[in-house]
């Protein structure tokens, strides 16, 4: 697969995962650092998995390392969120 084309493919899946992380972030509802961090977690892990399946698909074994190392960083990301969640709550008893 040519440079180019891997290159559309990477640019549609974050358009992707930002399209689908804006509305949460925009709504005016209260939401607290951890749930920011998880849902960023979730984009994270999508769209690493998301390049992934690209990879297996171009034989690309840097997009494949790229979209693990991107899946860690979400699954990193959400724990935080949730270890943020836990001291707010602990801070509010």
């Amino acid at each position: 697969m040519s440079s180019i084309r891997i290159t559309a493919v990477r640019g549609a899946f974050l358009g992707l995962a930002l399209a689908a992380s804006a509305p949460a972030l925009a709504d005016d509802t209260p939401t607290t650092a951890g749930a920011v961090d998880r849902l960023k977690g979730l984009g994270n892990e999508a769209l690493g998995s998301a390049k992934r399946g690209v990879g297996n698909l171009t034989d690309d074994e840097d997009l494949k390392a790229e979209g693990r190392a991107q899946k860690l960083r979400g699954e990193a990301q959400q724990e935080k969120g949730k270890a943020k969640d836990a001291v707010e709550n602990a801070l509010d008893k």
